[in-house]
């Protein structure tokens, strides 16, 4: 897969096949969408390509904006890949690429550096300065500059409407099942092994800590969850999901895994956590003795949940 963090006109010289959005956790309606841009593509010898910007709009434009995020960038590329993605375009966005008008957004991006053919967005879809663009416009600058507009097909499950606010939702609740049928996959954090304080050894829980992107993520608290990366088979491991009220002061939000009896080198690797249940919400606790006693019973917990369980991911697809 081509990754274009910077697109030149060379980028699109083939001729794409596009979509434009966050694509916030890749669920099932994404999948289908990108497996029609696929298909489109192939039928008409284009590159099938995914548009989407980081930051997220939003925040650019307030310091207090936070978006709780379902799945780390990687996550969200990889998603794309197994879908039949080709190329995923990251627009940085910035003060100049918030300023283009509509038209020049479409000349400049979606016509000389993409070269679109056939562009999939929401009927309510918004772009260009002060959000001036619109569906309808888009498709009106599409008949005059050689590009098709397709509207984006809606998705349900059981009634309701599959979308990343959904899903959000579901996570914050600690709903994983529910969250992981709308998504159509695991949850997975995925990323290389970083050094942090060491504090948990000195507990005697040892972690692996993982530094998620962000000012916030849709998921925080306990995790019962697999580690895949480390061995053969994934390990039934327990985790914290986001910023250590106990231990620090901080938005730094980390995700920190226990492997109760593992020993080994995990600093550098690439590992790929895999959520499978939602033990309890984040908390504060009055000291450091009543945090491991607390921990001891959130592994004890965790580890029940993952004897009658197997793991779901499959790495090879990342």
């Amino acid at each position: 897969m081509k990754i274009i963090r910077r697109p030149g006109a060379h980028h699109g010289h083939q001729g794409t096949a596009l979509t434009i959005g966050n694509f916030d956790g890749v669920h099932l309606g994404h999948a289908q969408l990108f497996r029609e841009v696929v298909r489109a593509a192939r039928a008409q010898g284009l590159i099938p390509t995914a548009v989407t910007f980081a930051p997220h709009p939003k925040e650019l434009f307030s310091t207090s904006f936070k978006l709780d995020r379902i799945a780390t960038l990687r996550n969200r590329i990889a998603e794309m890949r197994s879908c039949g993605i080709e190329q995923v375009c990251i627009l940085p966005f910035d003060k100049a690429m918030a300023s283009l008008s509509p038209e020049s957004f479409v000349d400049e991006v979606l016509v000389r550096q993409l070269n679109a053919k056939l562009v999939w967005v929401g009927d309510d879809f918004r772009f260009g300065a002060r959000r001036a663009g619109d569906f309808a416009g888009l498709q009106t600058m599409g008949l005059s500059r050689g590009f098709e507009v397709r509207d984006l097909p809606e998705v349900q499950q059981q009634g309701q409407r599959i979308s990343s606010s959904n899903i959000r939702d579901a996570l914050k609740a600690g709903e994983i099942s529910k969250a992981t049928a709308m998504l159509g996959h695991p949850l997975v954090y995925s990323g290389h092994i970083i050094h942090g304080k060491k504090l948990g050894r000195t507990l005697g829980f040892p972690t692996m800590n993982l530094r998620i992107p962000g000012r916030a993520s849709a998921l925080t608290g306990i995790l019962a969850v697999w580690v895949h990366g480390l061995e053969t088979q994934p390990l039934p491991a327990v985790a914290s999901l986001g910023v250590r009220p106990t231990v620090e002061q901080s938005d730094l939000i980390l995700l920190e895994t226990f492997i109760p009896g593992w020993q080994g080198h995990a600093y550098s690797k690439l590992l790929h956590i895999e959520v499978a249940a939602h033990i309890r919400p984040e908390a504060k606790f009055d000291s450091l003795d009543t945090l491991v006693v607390q921990m001891n019973q959130d592994t004890e917990q965790a580890m029940a949940f993952l004897a009658s369980h197997t793991p779901q991911f499959t790495p090879a697809a990342c």
